[in-house]
């Protein structure tokens, strides 16, 4: 697992830029709550002043039973008022919400479909299954809730400190002026929170990676008896992940107690400058605007501890968000061209032209092949590992993309055609074909929806596959598991040539797909790959090395360190091509010792 960090950031401008371009069908909601939210804030925290209302009245002996009965009215009206506007308020963001995580899953899920094989090649499939759960979550949290939080309680604080400064300016700059130094404080919390988030965003993805791969290959490590080793290098990564996790802890648990104290010393500003100027008669203040003020020191430091607290988990989704923006910043590497148009009518010609491809820079896998197929024609790639052999049949589907030469269908350069018309055009049977966890009928139609019922059986006994599935519980209604788990590795394999078929390619490609099956299914899988042929059913193009494929395949290509080393039939390809002549005998050899 590769954890290596790519140095990827983001201004809290250009963030907030992406993400605000990525509400854009949801503004309205955005605007219509944030105002509803304006609109709450001051009806839900105007008891307090009607508290000093009634005392100041009481006081001054001046209360009677209407008077009170009004202010009593008046309290329950705006309060109910503000709870209703709040609860509309709180059912339009959450509906937002919701929307900009279905949106965001969506392009995330997209975006990985349409890259290369090459990009998931590269990456764990457990991180990105990371950040397109956990981390969309956090930011989530971030762009919606995180952010309006943190604006009611701006907002309150700034309906609070109206009313407090209207109360008494005196008492109130004093006790607003400490609260000053909790928000210089929030942001010197915020730079030095940042860098730790990110990277206790970065060790979840690594442990989502690990648990993910080590899921896959249970069997394996079951069979090598190595679950304690795994635990182990689980623990490492888990306290890492815990490591950092109490370093941002120790850094929230030093800041927020600093910033408690400031809102403390408001209270004792409140009280102690209130009560002096009532106890010397100023006149500047009133056992009401006390009691009021008492009321309102809530609302007063309330704000700062949840700004305080907001501002952390802000921290923890912008880290979040940033990696979520990287994936969608990754750019494609195999797409279509401005001008590419879908191939029609297509009779299946092949032509390499001086083709050259490596998986990594300096390192070419293919050099300088040069060959033509005919349409209809079978053709059978040979050649020891290493050689090019797979590769060669990927660059056909544009899988991964030449790095020099050109690759053309029916005379039209590959990246001259659409993507999605020019993978219609070929079917692709590899050594371990995925299947999904679902029946065996909804498997053979994934390359073709629309296929008839007729469609599917005829598809499956030309891949000599329709006996084994009526023989199954409940046919081709039975789930076949995660990956075909439930199956043999050799019903596996007819259900993908199967699956293939259905689609009725022009171009078959098949990558050594007897490599890994029991003898009886790699008898049937030969019959039907010899039937496709002999019944001219388009283009087939064939790896492998076995040899009875070889001996009636009716050309063959072979490969040997990235190069076209042979062309011919297998007779004259034995006379004329020692390395062909070599590899064919020591092919011969393994089967004999397998048989």
């Amino acid at each position: 697992m590769n954890k290596t960090v790519i140095d990827y950031d983001l201004t809290d401008r250009e963030l907030a830029g992406r993400i605000w371009s990525r509400l854009r069908p949801c503004r309205s909601r955005i605007i219509w709550s944030l105002a509803l939210l304006v609109l709450a804030v001051p009806f839900m925290n105007f008891h307090p002043l009607v508290w000093g209302i009634v005392a100041d009245h009481l006081v001054d002996q001046t209360l009677t039973a209407n008077v009170l009965a009004m202010w009593l009215a008046v309290m329950a009206a705006t309060y109910l008022i503000g709870l209703v506007v709040s609860g509309f308020q709180s059912y339009l963001l959450e509906k937002t919400g919701q929307a900009f995580v279905r949106d965001i899953r969506a392009e995330l899920f997209a975006k990985f479909e349409s890259q290369s094989l090459a990009y998931h090649s590269d990456r764990s499939t457990g991180e990105l299954v990371t950040r397109i759960t956990s981390d969309v979550d956090a930011m989530e949290q971030s762009v919606l809730q995180g952010l309006t939080s943190l604006l009611e309680e701006v907002v309150t604080f700034i309906v609070v400190a109206a009313m407090v400064l209207w109360i008494s300016p005196v008492v109130g700059v004093a006790s607003i002026l400490p609260l000053a130094f909790a928000f210089i404080f929030i942001r010197k919390y915020n730079r030095k929170v940042k860098a730790i988030y990110a990277g206790v965003r970065r060790k979840l993805g690594d442990i989502g990676s690990f648990v993910q791969d080590r899921l896959a290959g249970v069997l394996v490590t079951q069979s090598f008896g190595r679950e304690a080793d795994e635990r182990a290098v689980f623990q490492d990564d888990a306290d890492g992940f815990y490591e950092s996790s109490v370093q941002a802890s120790r850094l929230r648990n030093t800041f927020f107690p600093i910033v408690a104290a400031f809102g403390f010393i408001n209270n004792l500003i409140m009280l102690g400058l209130g009560a002096w100027l009532i106890m010397t008669g100023s006149g500047l203040f009133t056992l009401g605007a006390l009691i009021a003020y008492r009321g309102f020191w809530w609302r007063l430091q309330s704000p700062i501890r949840t700004i305080a607290q907001t501002s952390d988990i802000l921290q923890r989704a912008r880290a979040a968000a940033t990696r979520i923006m990287e994936l969608l910043d990754e750019p494609i590497s195999v797409t279509d061209r401005p001008d590419a148009t879908p191939i029609v009518n297509a009779e299946g010609a092949i032509r390499f032209n001086d083709v050259e491809f490596g998986y990594v820079p300096n390192k070419p896998v293919l050099n300088g092949v040069s060959f033509s197929i005919y349409p209809g024609e079978f053709v059978a790639i040979a050649g020891g590992s290493g050689s090019g052999k797979s590769t060669l049949l990927n660059l056909i589907p544009r899988f991964y993309d030449v790095a020099m030469g050109a690759i053309s269908i029916d005379g039209s350069d590959l990246r001259d055609l659409t993507l999605t018309s020019l993978r219609k055009l070929t079917g692709y049977v590899g050594q371990d074909n995925y299947m999904f966890d679902h029946t065996v009928r909804a498997n053979l139609r994934y390359g073709r929806p629309e296929a008839t019922e007729a469609e599917i059986f005829a598809a499956a006994r030309s891949a000599n596959a329709h006996d084994f599935i009526l023989a199954l519980p409940q046919g081709y209604e039975t789930r076949v598991g995660q990956n075909g788990v439930k199956l043999s590795g050799g019903q596996r394999q007819r259900l993908s040539l199967a699956r293939a078929f259905l689609t009725v390619p022009q171009i078959l490609l098949l990558d050594e797909p007897t490599a890994s099956v029991e003898p009886e299914s790699e008898s049937l899988i030969h019959d039907a790959i010899l039937a496709r042929t002999s019944e001219g059913e388009g283009t087939t193009i064939l790896v492998t090395h076995r040899i009875d494929l070889l001996r009636q395949a009716p050309r063959i290509l072979f490969l040997e360190n990235g190069k076209l080393a042979a062309d011919g039939v297998h007779a004259n390809l034995v006379d004329q091509c020692p390395a062909y002549a070599e590899a064919y005998n020591r092919w011969a050899i393994e089967e004999s010792a397998y048989a």
